[in-house]
């Protein structure tokens, strides 16, 4: 249960002077506003421990109540709006000193459907994007964890209610790679691997591969890569523009930390840059000159904020230990990077998937921690305030890892594959939607 303190002030008074005042202290019992609500109207019961009487309590302008739960409760209900709720709460004790606190919770009213779009065969560790005509197309993943990568591709049109083939393969199976979506509509997959969950560098896919799904005859081709090639799977990708140039950056993953001619497969820390070309991909950087995030780091997320800014949710488990590698990551003009490190997630995870569910704030699903346990719960950052809440769904979720997760509309999601407790790929997708009201 989250805590909120009145933090009261030293005094000096007449009557008895150089003798600090213990400080009034309110604690929130009901609800847990570290949870998201999902009840338009909540009642908010606090309790006193100061040593006198307390005037009154107020929040948000409005009086609060004695309890019936005892001398040193007060009460109120509250009416929440979509999104974001602030508490101003202000307790005034019988000499007539005031303070002042301040609470968060996030009321977000949703439903769980699973009458939505599902794969011809099971799916995890693949890649998923929309295109410029509102398709959407998954390529690569694995039929089971630990298994062989596969090569189709899918395509789910607008209005229908199921994936099918492209009939378009890679040409390269791979998964744990990723997919982006270029200014000229065609799909650039980088990185990746042969298999789910790689023990050798030589597990890792260096060729990177492109397609024009929107032409009457779409084939993947091969990109050449200019400089170091890309050995990494489980990292994320983004593309940003800089001076004019349109620029991929591949941040963490599972790759190689050496990258020399005795290769070692371990977690990266580095943010490598290519330059997009026509006919090749151009490394601005290698893995010894690259920038470093905070943390070595995969099977994490990366969601776009605003222009040339991001933020990066995951955490990295060492035998029993947890690493909180949450942050945002900025791109300066013209060459620089900002990083800010950000609190931890509620229910720390790997293996998930996160996408803007609303306007300032970004929902993360599913993973698992390291006992392999798949996460239930659902983590929601408040962009602007660095805030974390967690949400249980309102009916249960199919438990997901390496999922995808894809907006459908405004307060509206998708998750797609993934693999389940028994390790196999899951072929129903779901639906979370987040009401109006």
């Amino acid at each position: 249960m989250r805590k909120y303190l009145l933090l009261g002030f030293i005094l000096v008074g007449c009557e008895r002077p150089f003798v600090e005042r213990a400080q009034p202290v309110l604690e929130i019992v009901e609800p847990d506003l570290s949870h998201v609500q999902t009840s338009r109207i909540i009642s908010i019961l606090v309790r006193s421990s100061h040593f006198q009487a307390l005037n009154d309590i107020v929040l948000n302008g409005a009086p609060m109540k004695p309890s019936p739960s005892g001398p040193n409760y007060w009460e109120i209900s509250v009416g929440l709006r979509r999104g974001l709720n602030t508490f101003y709460i202000d307790v005034t004790d019988l000499e007539g000193e005031t303070n002042r606190d301040t609470a968060y919770t996030v009321y977000l009213p949703h439903s769980i459907s699973e009458d939505a779009p599902h794969l011809p065969e099971g799916r995890g560790g693949h890649s998923i994007v929309r295109l410029v005509d509102g398709n959407l197309m998954i390529s690569g993943g694995a039929r089971r964890r630990g298994g062989p990568a596969q090569r189709g591709s899918f395509i789910l049109t607008q209005n229908s209610n199921a994936f099918i083939d492209m009939n378009a393969p890679l040409q390269t199976p791979r998964t744990g790679h990723t997919a982006n979506v270029l200014p000229d509509n065609r799909i650039l997959i980088v990185g990746g691997s042969r298999v789910d969950d790689p023990s050798n560098v030589n597990d890792l896919i260096e060729t990177v591969e492109l397609i024009d799904p929107l032409s009457s005859n779409p084939t993947f081709t091969n990109l050449p890569v200019q400089g170091q090639p890309i050995r990494r799977a489980y990292h994320t990708s983004t593309l940003r523009e800089s001076s004019d140039e349109l620029i991929l950056d591949l941040i963490g993953g599972v790759g190689d930390v050496r990258y020399d001619d005795d290769p070692i497969l371990g977690i990266r820390q580095d943010i490598r840059s290519f330059r997009i070309e026509p006919t090749q991909l151009v490394a601005l950087n290698s893995r010894a000159s690259a920038p470093m995030i905070f943390e070595p780091i995969s099977g994490h997320t990366v969601t776009q904020t605003r222009s040339n800014s991001y933020i990066l949710l995951g955490n990295q488990f060492w035998n029993q230990f947890q690493v909180n590698v949450n942050m945002r990551i900025t791109y300066v003009q013209p060459s620089g990077l900002s990083l800010v490190q950000l609190p931890q997630l509620i229910t720390p995870r790997t293996a998930h998937s996160s996408v803007r569910i609303l306007r300032g704030f970004i929902a993360t699903f599913g993973g698992q921690n390291q006992l392999s346990n798949i996460i239930s719960s659902v983590d929601i950052l408040h962009e602007s305030s660095n805030l974390f809440f967690s949400l249980t769904p309102s009916t249960p979720m199919v438990p997901r890892v390496e999922h995808t997760t894809i907006s459908a509309g405004l307060g509206s999601v998708l998750l797609v594959g993934g693999f389940g407790p028994d390790g196999t790929a899951i072929t129903t997708s779901e639906y979370l939607r987040v009401s109006s009201e």
